[in-house]
């Protein structure tokens, strides 16, 4: 499965941002698409996205709406991930 996401900075807090499919950015399939997607950003929180006519909805493991109230997300440059390709080992070893 292929997935849009993008790194930004909301409101100080450095977060990845993935951009599934608008029935995705729930709990429930949204848990499990946020464990997915663990491994690929190991040190930052995940927020699930999905940018609306009528403002922008988010699922994370905490409180997400509040970091995208007022952000401006139409012009984050996107990646695409494959997520059934398992991500690239980190160049650096972890600091422990």
């Amino acid at each position: 499965m292929k997935l849009e996401v993008a790194l930004a900075e909301l409101k100080g807090v450095r977060v990845a941002l993935a951009f599934p499919p608008p029935a995705w950015v729930a709990p429930g399939v949204g848990d499990v698409l946020l464990e997915r997607l663990r491994p690929y950003f190991p040190t930052l929180p995940i927020l699930l996205m999905s940018v609306q006519r009528n403002g922008v909805r988010a699922h994370a493991a905490f409180q997400a709406q509040a970091l995208v109230d007022g952000a401006d997300l139409t012009h984050l440059a996107r990646t695409t991930i494959d997520l059934d390709v398992p991500p690239d080992p980190p160049d650096e070893p972890p600091p422990f």
